[in-house]
């Protein structure tokens, strides 16, 4: 399995087959396709969404015998969001991403958009060996994603983006695929119309805390831990939740505002702004925020009847927020 799992909330087997599918379905007469595909996928990541789906099929009942249901559906995720990733990496002129050099880079942007349209339409392949239902679970997240992005574009460079706006970007943006993935395994493990609910509600609230911890990283790591350049959001001029704090938390807000609202930002303002916003309190107060997150994604599935599943999937939601990359 991925070593970037570090965890694997004991279905380690499950994404083991995740990983293995994964691989195959990239496979193309093209070997160059293949290769940029590969690339991508080996990179890995946590997983976490396959095993949000894994662990949702298997929490509201679903069998061992079907389990190869909520497999195809992480693998359907999995592919789409790594053809997303493509995307965002040229569209935000991404160096590293997951330690290694993003596919655009190595293998030229026409090439890697190739690569991610394939990816694409290979999620989409296996989508459909699901159910309509599936279909529509996943195209509604990533019309979501995509609207999410569109609203994250339209504040760039702006100081003033209200912390609730923020939040419904990230809602967009990042939770609704981890949502997604949740509603996907408890519809194929059968679950009642409630028990999807509270699962996607349950994987929203989880979405929404790793992508504050993620911003936070963005900030107090460092590119050998984080496998990607720091400071990315300050550079691309993103408002994220501990910048918005900053603001509002005795910083210079000036020297702060003058970083963000740059289009083109000197290295050394940038270095200057991280550490002034690793010095203040804004990183505790926006991980906060994120513990938050997670107990009321804890709350969402407290009406869940128990079972080992369960347990896992509060214990993923806990090592959201003590994640260290």
């Amino acid at each position: 399995m991925n070593d970037a799992m570090a965890l694997d909330f004991g279905v380690g087997e499950e994404l083991g087959l995740v990983e293995k599918t994964l691989r195959e379905s990239v496979r193309s007469e093209s070997p160059l396709l293949t290769e940029i595909a590969m690339h991508v996928i080996a990179a890995g990541g946590k997983r976490i969404r396959p095993a949000i789906c894994i662990l949702a099929y298997k929490s509201v009942g679903g069998s061992e015998a079907n389990v190869g249901m909520a497999i195809d559906a992480s693998v359907a995720v999995e592919l789409i969001h790594s053809a997303t990733l493509i995307h965002d990496d040229i569209t935000d002129e991404g160096e590293m991403r997951r330690g290694q050099v993003t596919a655009y880079r190595k293998y030229g942007v026409h090439n890697a958009l190739v690569a991610g349209d394939f990816m694409f339409v290979q999620g989409f392949k296996y989508g459909q060996f699901l159910s309509p239902e599936s279909i529509r679970i996943a195209a509604e997240a990533y019309e979501r994603l995509a609207e999410g992005e569109m609203l994250q574009d339209h504040w760039k460079n702006n100081v003033a983006v209200p912390k609730e706006q923020y939040i419904e970007i990230m809602r967009g943006k990042t939770a609704s695929v981890f949502s997604a993935s949740a509603q996907l395994g408890a519809f194929h493990g059968g679950g009642s119309d409630d028990e999807i609910e509270m699962l996607g509600s349950f994987g929203t609230n989880v979405g929404i805390a790793f992508q504050i911890v993620d911003d936070i990283l963005d900030i107090v790591s460092d590119e050998n831990t984080l496998g990607k350049s720091v400071g990315n959001d300050l550079r691309e001029g993103n408002m994220t939740l501990p910048l918005i704090y900053a603001m509002n938390n005795g910083v210079d807000r000036k020297l702060l505002a003058e970083v963000i609202s740059k289009k083109v930002k000197p290295k050394g303002l940038v270095e200057s702004a991280i550490d002034m916003i690793r010095d203040s309190g804004c990183i505790a107060e926006s991980h906060k925020q994120a513990e938050d997150f997670v107990e009321m994604a804890k709350r969402d599935i407290s009406g869940l009847k128990a079972s080992p599943f369960k347990e896992q999937l509060l214990m993923l939601a806990d090592s959201v927020v003590t994640r260290k990359k």
